[in-house]
């Protein structure tokens, strides 16, 4: 179950003054660094040292992550770059100092400014060319960690949240539920930015609260697709709408082999996943005892 993308086209690398300071402060960080004669350090600033080039390549590698190639995500891919290269700086270093002892020896007098203006080209190509095979670029940091965007709340969305908080069959709503149904007047629906089964939701200032605050919602809609069972369950938190998630349903215990759970994640997260209609659920209330 997706949502539609809010932004068809990613802004230029360099069309933010923000984004341009950061690559400037980055390249210009870069330069230092490569300057910079690690054998020449001692204890201490060699440390410095490392802990410094293990800081710029962890945000240059969040900063410039792209959708097809993020292991995880910016923030968690900058994370892991950083520790990597703390962890390698003995042989980064052991490199840097053939590398450096190697230009001297072709006749380029001053290695390291070389190295460094060569750096600089790096850092501002890593931010000017497109993502390898067309793949889109990630949000900036401010962007990773600001606000998502929301839209309207798709029709089929709001059936469903409808069809899970209406009236049990004696009449008696579940407690809470005149509440939250009150807030599908302003629910949205929040844009996560990548493929998902879970469809985020947002109220904003809600006049009346479910309690409990925190819970799943105690009626599930089971309906099947594919041959497959599945389960829509809503998050309250808060006491308001927080998601509207597509779950793997019971199966017997040997079909749950890895191949079958790939599939049937791979098609939960795909574009194609289809919402059921709200006349295919079967409604399942959870009941003391």
């Amino acid at each position: 179950m997706t949502t539609p993308s809010p932004a068809a086209h990613r802004p230029a690398p360099f069309g933010d003054p923000r984004r341009l300071v950061r690559v400037g402060l980055l390249a210009g960080a870069v330069g230092a660094l490569t300057l910079v004669e690690p054998r020449r350090l001692g204890p201490l600033g060699r440390g410095a040292y490392r802990v410094g080039v293990a800081a710029v390549s962890g945000l240059l590698a969040a900063d410039t992550a792209r959708t097809s190639g993020a292991l995880l995500d910016p923030v968690r891919d900058g994370v892991v770059t950083g520790g990597a290269t703390l962890g390698l700086m003995d042989l980064a270093e052991a490199a840097d100092g053939l590398l450096v002892d190697f230009l001297r020896r072709a006749g380029v007098s001053r290695p390291r400014p070389v190295l460094a203006a060569v750096g600089v080209v790096g850092t501002v190509a890593a931010y000017a060319l497109p993502g390898p095979l067309g793949g889109e670029r990630w949000g900036s940091l401010e962007e990773v960690f600001s606000e998502s965007e929301t839209q309207e709340l798709p029709a089929e969305a709001r059936a469903l949240l409808e069809a899970l908080l209406a009236p049990g069959p004696d009449g008696v709503d579940l407690p809470g539920a005149a509440a939250l149904r009150e807030q599908l007047e302003t629910v949205r629906a929040v844009d996560p930015g990548y493929a998902t089964s879970d469809l985020p939701l947002e109220v904003a200032a809600p006049r009346r609260r479910a309690v409990p605050h925190q819970q799943t919602w105690p009626v599930t809609g089971r309906f099947r697709r594919g041959g497959r069972d599945y389960a829509l369950e809503l998050t309250i938190s808060e006491g308001a709408l927080a998601m509207l998630s597509v779950m793997l349903g019971e199966e017997p215990s040997d079909t749950l082999d890895d191949p079958y759970l790939d599939r049937a994640l791979e098609e939960m997260a795909s574009p194609g996943f289809l919402l059921p209609d709200p006349g295919e659920l079967v409604l399942h209330r959870e009941t003391e005892g």
